[in-house]
Order: C-alpha cells, then structure tokens, then sequence
C-alpha cells in the first residue's frame, strides 16, 4: 500500500456503509482545478462530450485519481487492489438545464456488499443552482425508489477539487442547473479486484458501533465483511424457534422495505435453521423477495453454501440464477460452491451464466479450478456473460494464466468492456506472453491526447 495514501478512520467507513459516499478534498496547487476545467470545457467547445475517452483527453484528470485523499478512501472501501474501470463520463450541466429523475445506474447489481463505487470529481465550484449530483443517503440497500423513511435528498455541493466516492447502488441524480454558469462533474467506476480478509481502512479492530436503528443488522453484517469477518453462528449469532423464523420469512415480501432488510439480516443470526426455509423462497414469483431471501443466504454465511450449491444447479431458472448471486454476495465464505458455479456457466438460462461468471470473481485463488469452464464462458453470445467472465478471469490474475490465447482474442471483441477487461486480465497474469500481447494490443490502441482535429500531426 502506498504510504503517501491517506486512509478513511472508523467513522468515516462506518458513514460509508450508512449513508453510501464519503466526500474528500482534493486539494491541488493553485489553479490547478481551474485549468482542468478550461481543458475539459474546451474539449466540449470543439469536440463535443468524449465519453470513455476523458482521461487520455485531459490527462492532468490522472493527479486527481493519484491523489492520496483519493487513493486513499478508493483503498479503504475497496481494498489496495482496486481496478479503474474502463467505464468514466464526463457530466455537463449547461446554464438553466432540467435535472434528472433519482435513479440508480443501469449496471446496478443490487449487491449490499461494496465490491463497485463511483468517484465524483468537481472541477469547479459547484453550488446547489449549479445542479450538483443530489443522493439519498442510506439508499444503496434500497431497490424501490426511496421514501422520506429512508432520508432526504441531499446535493454534493463543494468547491473545484471535490471528490466523493459514491457505493455504485446508490440512489442519485443531477440536478437542475438554474444559473448562467456551466457544471461538469467527472464520474469513474471503480470495481473491488480482491474479497477483504481484514480492515483495509484505518481502524477496524472493533465490533459495529452506531445508534439504534431497524437496519443496524445489515450494518453490522456489511461492517464485518469488509473487516474480513465471516458471517454466521460462528461468529456468536444464536438460532431462533420455528415460529420466528416463519413470522421472519413473511416480512421479507412486507411492503416496508426496511422491515425486509431487518428480517432477513435477523435471519441470518438465526443461522443455518433458517436455511431450508430461505432456498424454498428463492423459487417465489416476486423477485424483490427471492432478493431479500437472497441477503439473508448471505448474512447466514458459510452453512448456506452447500443447499445454495445445489440450487445453483438443480432449482428453477430463477432460483438458479439468485443462488449463483447469493453465492457471489458470499464471496469467499462460498470457495466449496467453485465447482457448482462452474457447472453453471453452461446453463441454458442467461440469467443464470450471468451470475455464475460474476459469483466466481468473489470466491478467491479457488475459483482457478473453474478457468476451463470461463475459457468457454468468454465465448458467450450474451455479451454480460463475456464481461462478468472476463473481468473474473482478471480478479483470477495469475490464476488465469491458461487463459492468456482467448484473452487475445476477446481484444477485438464487439463490446468495449469486454475488451477492456480482456486487457486488464492480460496485465494482471503478468506472465511474458501476456504481457507481450498487450504491449502489441496497447502500441495500436495508444491515444495521443495532443492530436485533435486543428492539430492532426
């Protein structure tokens, strides 16, 4: 880990996993922000929005991502090893512009543990007229659209060099711009590369602390996991009669979602029990409660695993393809599911392959066992498919090494995602071959961020 990094304390996680951002300064020498603006400004002027294509456009944006108030909150919520996405989009605001609807992004995947975040990086001042990025803190768990029972809308107000990392799920929006000076806001996806096998912040060593609250179970529970600590009756959780966990069950369809989350956090104390009982709802008709099912699967921990293995393979379509998710939230509490997961990634069901390639990126070094079965995988036709494989086989690094033939290949895939994780993949085996591969991938692909169309050579 890099010294210069200037890592979150407990309260600051303990903020995150409550409210789903952390906001930090990244404070730079003056004129510093000023200049990026009038860079990214001029490249909308002449050029229009450059997407992906920010960074290698306005290269300075890589101080920002370096800087260790950055680094260090990107390292605390996501671990040292966390990869840049090759996702990144530049949001511009024009004077006097409608805002947005609250939403969650399109790739959510509706996973309480952080595993993807979003950082937000202000290159000018940015008041509440300037239609900052607003939230709902605490709204990340949440996969209805948020009532006042959850919290109130607040807007990222700040000065230029603000930078809030954002947990991926989170409901947001931009907001209405209604004075006569433009906004852009810069946002990057980060993705989680390594499960947690200790506190990666500065703190950690103690038990969740924080106020009485309905949803204090599924703090708690997510405060563990990212101290590296398993879920479960082995971690001190006592079991209940059959009665509380029937009435318990119930609450995970109620209309109030909060009372879902408690019950089935409250369910996973229970323990293995309430297993049996928590496989039969990942068959129910609504998909909100096979989800919360689902969280509580998880929460119950390692003696999950085996019947959630099972379902992977042997349920219906849609109990098959929430046991491989729930099996994925587990991570690596779920290394003996490695083989059911493997099977899975040749299941008829989209749905099902899906998840199974995502599910093995979380389950440690063990998921090499399943390279041959990801190999196959990364031919999918369904391009999530490729991706989740891809990007697992990257989160595999080393272990991936047989992979390093298909892995070129997937640099001339359709989907650009694909073949950036493809990439990602070929640095992390770090082994000569794929190194020399991408290097000859990289020399083609490489953007010269000076060449634009009033400078072509």
């Amino acid at each position: 880990m890099d010294d210069q990094q200037i890592l979150l304390d407990d309260d600051a996680m303990r903020s995150f996993i409550t409210d789903g951002f952390v906001t930090v300064d990244a404070d730079m020498p003056t004129g510093f922000h000023q200049s990026l603006y009038e860079q990214v400004d001029s490249v909308f002027e002449s050029e229009g929005n450059p997407g992906n294509n920010i960074l290698p456009r306005v290269p300075g944006i890589a101080k920002i991502l370096s800087h260790p108030r950055v680094t260090g909150a990107l390292s605390s919520i996501l671990g040292p090893d966390y990869h840049l996405h090759a996702h990144r989009h530049c949001h511009f605001r024009p004077p006097h512009s409608d805002g947005q609807r609250l939403h969650k992004d399109s790739w959510s995947r509706r996973h309480h543990r952080t595993r993807w975040c979003m950082l937000l990086y202000y290159p000018q001042d940015t008041t509440a007229e300037m239609g900052p990025t607003g939230v709902v803190p605490g709204s990340q768990y949440y996969n209805r659209a948020p009532g006042p029972d959850v919290g109130e809308e607040i807007s990222l107000c700040g000065r230029a060099g603000t930078a809030t990392v954002v947990h991926y799920d989170l409901w947001h929006r931009g907001g209405a711009n209604t004075c006569d000076r433009k906004r852009y806001m810069l946002k990057f996806l980060i993705t989680r590369m390594a499960e947690p096998r200790g506190p990666t912040w500065d703190g950690g060593l103690s038990e969740w602390q924080g106020v009485p609250d309905r949803r204090a179970g599924m703090w708690a529970s997510t405060w563990r996991w990212h101290c590296g600590r398993p879920n479960g009756q082995e971690n001190g959780t006592v079991g209940g009669s059959d009665a509380d966990v029937n009435d318990l069950i119930d609450c995970l369809s109620d209309d109030d979602e909060t009372a879902c989350f408690q019950a089935a956090y409250s369910l996973g104390a229970v323990g293995e029990a309430a297993v049996a009982e928590l496989i039969d709802i990942l068959a129910c008709e609504d998909e909100a409660t096979r989800r919360n099912g689902a969280y509580a699967l998880a929460a119950v921990g390692a003696a999950a695993v085996p019947a959630l293995a099972d379902t992977a393979t042997a349920g219906s379509a849609a109990s098959r393809a929430m046991a491989a998710q729930a099996l994925g939230e587990l991570g690596i509490q779920a290394e003996a599911a490695v083989p059911a997961l493997g099977a899975a990634l040749g299941d008829a069901d989209v749905e099902v392959r899906k998840n199974a390639a995502y599910a093995l990126g979380s389950l440690g070094s063990r998921a090499r066992e399943a390279v041959p079965a990801l190999i196959d995988a990364v031919g999918d036709e369904d391009e999530w498919v490729r991706r989740n494989a891809s990007l697992t086989l990257a989160r595999l690094g080393p272990d991936a090494e047989e992979a390093v033939a298909p892995l070129v290949r997937l640099l001339d895939d359709e989907c650009r995602y694909v073949q950036a994780n493809a990439a990602n993949a070929l640095a992390r085996i770090d082994s000569a071959d794929s190194l020399s591969a991408l290097f000859t991938y990289l020399a083609t692909a490489r953007w010269c961020p000076i060449t634009t169309s009033s400078t072509p050579y």
